[in-house]
């Protein structure tokens, strides 16, 4: 059986011998598996690519079962998907493992409108070898799960080193200015009252002490909130907006729903940073008056939803943008995010605000003691 195709575009007629291409031609010069088969898998035709893996001649396949002639079987091939394009009368490709070969192929088929001199409709069958390309998605998956937990561990290096930092700041640091500070009252409460001048001398100092102090403690915060590690991602999330947000001037509505409880350390300190990161980028870019933060305590999940009424921006361009500390801090959530295997989707137009709803699953390491303290 020679199928041919007219072509008439290009003033060929169909009288020229250019005029008429054998689709066989066509279908040989192609490095895959192609063949016409009928509804009961019957061969009507085939590209030299089978012929050559196959060993055999044209003659010794056309008109046998394809199952038996590729596969050896005596019945369909389960990677074959001729009985569902036959029954949904459309085209479907199938990527399968063939264990026989050891190959990823797609094996597809596409109906036709032709039937065969016994009234069985006709069908294109091809198949493609995808190993290499499976095996460079399996390489580029291991090598991103590498990646991913690599990230991980310098993500949890650079938490433990911030919290012992903070601790060191704290316990040493600024014990010796709080005894700096009562040294010093303790030197003015000795000065004969005729030394003013030193007197206020002294109390500059003490001033000064004072304000290094509070700068050190807001430091100490930064690197690592105590309160987290005492009382969870609630009562850190309030420490932070009453701590940080409030001198801003930005009113920020905070509330949870569902059964509150503490997460693994890693977890709440990754979703704290989260929310951190948010709300920065509200005061720093937004130019908002108000802003809502939302936990939702799933049985499986923690959803978290910030939105402001701010002026809003282009996510794609911010997220596509090489610099700028915006972009940074957007990159910076999504990363935490997905190092939780969470999800984090960032809605946002020009006057119209921003909507960030993040999900992290809470299946690993979630515990259910009920949480002292919740969002008002």
């Amino acid at each position: 059986m020679v199928l041919r195709l007219k072509m008439n575009r290009g003033k060929l007629s169909e009288s020229s011998p250019a005029g008429r291409v054998k689709i066989i031609d066509i279908l040989d010069a192609l490095p895959f598996y192609v063949l016409l088969v009928d509804a009961d898998h019957n061969i009507i035709e085939a590209n030299k690519a089978v012929y050559r893996h196959l060993g055999v001649k044209r003659e010794a396949i056309l008109g046998q079962y394809c199952p038996k002639v590729i596969h050896g079987l005596d019945h369909p091939f389960h990677g074959c998907p001729l009985e569902e394009s036959a029954e949904k009368n459309k085209a479907i490709e199938r990527e399968i493992f063939d264990e026989a070969t050891g190959r990823w192929v797609v094996s597809a088929i596409y109906p036709t409108r032709s039937t065969t001199r016994q009234g069985k409709r006709i069908f294109l069958h091809m198949v493609t070898d995808v190993t290499e390309r499976k095996q460079a998605q399996e390489q580029l998956r291991v090598s991103r799960e590498q990646l991913r937990r690599l990230s991980a561990h310098l993500e949890s290096v650079r938490e433990e080193e911030k919290k012992k930092i903070a601790r060191d700041l704290h316990d040493g640091t600024s014990q010796v200015l709080a005894s700096l500070h009562a040294h010093l009252e303790a030197a003015i409460e000795t000065l004969p009252a005729g030394e003013s001048k030193s007197r206020d001398l002294l109390r500059k100092a003490q001033a000064l002490s004072t304000t290094i102090l509070d700068d050190l403690h807001k430091l100490i915060y930064e690197l690592r909130p105590v309160v987290i590690d005492e009382l969870g991602l609630i009562a850190a999330i309030n420490s932070l907006l009453d701590d940080s947000v409030k001198v801003t001037g930005l009113k920020v509505r905070f509330k949870t729903s569902g059964e509150v409880r503490r997460l693994s350390p890693e977890l709440e300190i990754t979703l704290f940073r989260v929310v951190q990161e948010a709300l920065s980028n509200i005061i720093k870019h937004s130019r908002a008056r108000q802003a809502d933060v939302r936990l939702f305590f799933k049985r499986r999940s923690l959803k978290i939803r910030i939105r402001d009424n701010g002026t809003g921006f282009d996510v794609q361009k911010m997220l596509n943008s090489t610099g700028g500390t915006h972009s940074l801090g957007l990159l910076g959530m999504r990363e935490r995010v997905e190092l939780a295997n969470g999800s984090i989707n960032i809605n946002s137009s020009q006057g119209e605000g921003t909507d960030i709803v993040i999900e992290v699953p809470l299946n690993n390491g979630a515990s259910h003691g009920q949480n002292t303290v919740a969002g008002s």
